[in-house]
């Protein structure tokens, strides 16, 4: 009984899990190109993670700021550590 009990808890929080992945994959946030602009940029929370890793994007009250110009094309930027 408790063998089955262990299964069925494990494969629920696989499940979970994976529902969360999605819906972290598949949000949208808006990052704005300075601190007073009006427009904005729908980017993945994907991309997000990533250039918050490498200083891309910082947040300043309520809003998420990016650091470059999103419209060039950005090779690999250098790992900060």
């Amino acid at each position: 009984m408790r063998k089955y009990l262990t299964a069925i808890i494990a494969i629920i929080t696989l499940l979970i899990s994976l529902v969360f992945l999605f819906v972290g994959m598949s949000r949208l946030l808006k990052v704005y190109d300075d601190e007073k602009a009006i427009f904005y940029h729908r980017v993945r929370e994907r991309q997000v993670v990533i250039d918050a890793t490498f200083s891309g994007v910082i947040r300043k009250g309520d809003r998420l700021i990016s650091t470059y110009n999103r419209a060039e094309k950005v090779g690999r930027r250098p790992c900060p550590t």
